[in-house]
């Protein structure tokens, strides 16, 4: 995923330069958030403070055309390809959460405009399925496998509408025009056509199947049997959507529910929870300070399901030699291949790994949403309060982080490929149907994920997050070589794009309202 987002992120650069602003920005500097004891929040940190200002000025100065020119206007609409969908989810998450917790109205608005904007896209679902999608028609991915080509990119959909439901939901409250363009309400009416589409018979059937599944049961490379991301939006969806429905009484009208569909939700809500609390593994640790003389809960996800699957071949495999070399044809340049250095077959498959730090980070928007919304899922859907995720869960998760992700160093933080812990070779020669060649992510190759992913506004992981910001804006050598060897979106580099739009996905994380997340 790296590699993809960072040719997303060149144009970024452009926006920047034709903004006059990159000088301007990089000269910027922001008061140093140094972790004070006792846990108390730098006021740099502080919503309204520097950090969130910088964030902003970044944002108006480039991000903001680099969403409306680069990821609507040209991928999306011109070339047709959904997965600047994606991209737009994974780049401005972490913003519009922060836009939420300081309450910014008039910067949710403006996210909403851009939103609004890709509704235009939406067409006819393929084939006899009901309702609008955005199908994928050009682009890399797109333009390269049959498979997607000219079909709704079930990925794609679900990301960008958990963004678009979550940003919908926060303005509920606020804005109530009822008009035809009301934002809100045309939200809520693609989430209820998605989600329908979504819940077919076959799909309800492919979820009990998984929900009796177990480890075992993976015989080979497919990944029928997984937990993925995609399960995890659908629920943050419904969440969200469950949100503006106890906000805004008179909507379900508006778009098209009543008692039968809601019950329809239910059932295929209900089955979603169920999958997650059955690949949701949680187990004791001592504590490692031996302070409290009790356990610390940790807790995983999809545990020994994704033993085999390709991208973990080498799970296994710690050391520092590549096994995998992209070499380039000298007499056709544009031809570059995968020279196998060592074999995978040497190496047995990790046991108990399930997802790699880099999906992960979809739990922390997830829980979001879950959090958010616990009541309004139980007053609209129904469901009962014990299917959802607890905190004591959550929190589950975020110890798992810190003891079994992160080295324990705070001087130079690192973070294991896999949310297990283990710390192998990660996507060694994977194929994302671009049919480019890639050499794989070495042990803490993910550990970038750590910053852009939204982990720090876990509170357990908030001052790991002051810290790298502390490392990532230091001028010591040092410094700047461990940024460069493990944090390269972060290097100082002038005109660097994924730089700005790294800090752009990391600061908002850091910044807290009267000190909670």
């Amino acid at each position: 995923m790296s590699k993809h987002n960072a040719r997303a992120r060149r144009p970024l650069a452009r926006a920047l330069l034709r903004a006059g602003s990159l000088a301007v920005l990089l000269a910027c500097t922001v008061p140093a958030a140094q972790a004070q004891s006792g846990g108390v929040m730098p006021a740099a940190l502080e919503c309204g403070g520097p950090v969130e200002g910088l964030v902003w000025r970044r944002w108006d100065e480039g991000g903001f055309v680099f969403v409306q020119q680069q990821l609507i206007a040209e991928r999306l609409v011109k070339q047709g390809d959904t997965y600047a969908l994606y991209h737009l989810e994974v780049f401005f998450h972490n913003l519009l959460a922060m836009a939420q917790r300081c309450q910014r109205s008039a910067r949710q608005a403006q996210l909403a405009g851009l939103v609004a904007s890709t509704y235009a896209q939406l067409a006819p679902a393929p084939g006899d399925q009901p309702g609008r999608a955005w199908i994928c028609r050009g682009g890399p991915e797109c333009s390269h496998s049959i498979r997607l080509r000219n079909t709704e990119v079930l990925l794609n959909s679900t990301q960008f509408l958990a963004f678009a439901s979550s940003l919908a939901n926060g303005m509920s409250r606020e804005v109530r025009t009822g008009a035809p363009n009301d934002f809100v309400e045309q939200t809520a009416r693609i989430a209820r056509e998605h989600l329908e589409r979504w819940n077919t018979p076959a799909a309800q059937d492919a979820l009990r199947k998984r929900i009796a599944a177990r480890p075992e049961d993976v015989k080979n490379t497919s990944s029928e049997l997984f937990l993925t991301d995609k399960e995890l939006w659908q629920i943050a969806i419904y969440a969200d959507l469950a949100g503006m429905l106890a906000a805004r009484p008179r909507l379900a009208q508006a778009v098209g529910l009543n008692d039968g569909s809601i019950a329809t939700m239910k059932a295929h809500l209900d089955l979603l929870l169920r999958l997650v609390a059955a690949r949701t593994t949680v187990q004791a640790l001592p504590d490692p300070e031996g302070k409290t003389g009790k356990g610390i809960r940790v807790a995983d996800l999809d545990a020994g399901f994704w033993r085999l699957y390709d991208t973990n071949r080498y799970a296994s495999y710690t050391g520092r030699d590549k096994p995998v070399v992209c070499k380039r044809d000298p007499a056709r340049p544009e031809l570059v291949t995968a020279q196998t250095q060592i074999p995978a077959e040497r190496f047995a498959p990790v046991a108990n790994i399930g997802w790699d730090i880099s999906h992960a980070r979809r739990l922390v928007h997830f829980f979001d949403a879950i959090e958010r919304n616990r009541a309004a899922m139980v007053q609209v859907y129904g469901i009962d309060p014990a299917s959802l995720p607890s905190q004591d869960t959550m929190a589950a998760f975020a110890s798992q982080f810190s003891l079994r992700v992160w080295n324990q160093d705070r001087a130079r933080p690192l973070f294991a490929n896999y949310f297990s812990g283990a710390n192998g070779w990660y996507r060694v020669n994977y194929d994302n149907g671009t049919g480019s060649c890639a050499e794989g992510y070495p042990p803490y190759g993910l550990s970038e994920s750590f910053p852009t992913g939204g982990y720090a506004t876990w509170p357990a992981m908030h001052a790991l997050g002051v810290r790298l910001y502390d490392i990532t804006q230091s001028s010591r050598k040092e410094d700047r070589d461990f940024v460069a060897a493990h944090y390269p979106g972060f290097a100082r580099q002038p005109g660097d794009s994924g730089r700005m739009l790294a800090e752009m996905m990391f600061w908002p994380t850091l910044v807290r309202r009267g000190g909670a997340r």
